[in-house]
């Protein structure tokens, strides 16, 4: 019997529960402020790359 991998929250890296999907976990444990700042930082690494 394969097994999932389980998922990873991108922004607090805990590990999502098996009940919820990333998207849930997402919309309950984070503020919008927290998600918006989340992608204006990954636009702007694909964008520019790591410059840090």
């Amino acid at each position: 019997m394969a097994s999932k991998t389980p998922v990873e929250c991108p922004l607090c890296r805990r590990v999502v529960e098996p009940t919820l999907t990333l998207e849930n976990h997402l919309l309950e444990n984070h503020s919008k402020r927290e998600l918006a700042r989340f992608v204006v930082c990954e636009n702007e690494t694909l964008t520019y790359g790591d410059v840090s």
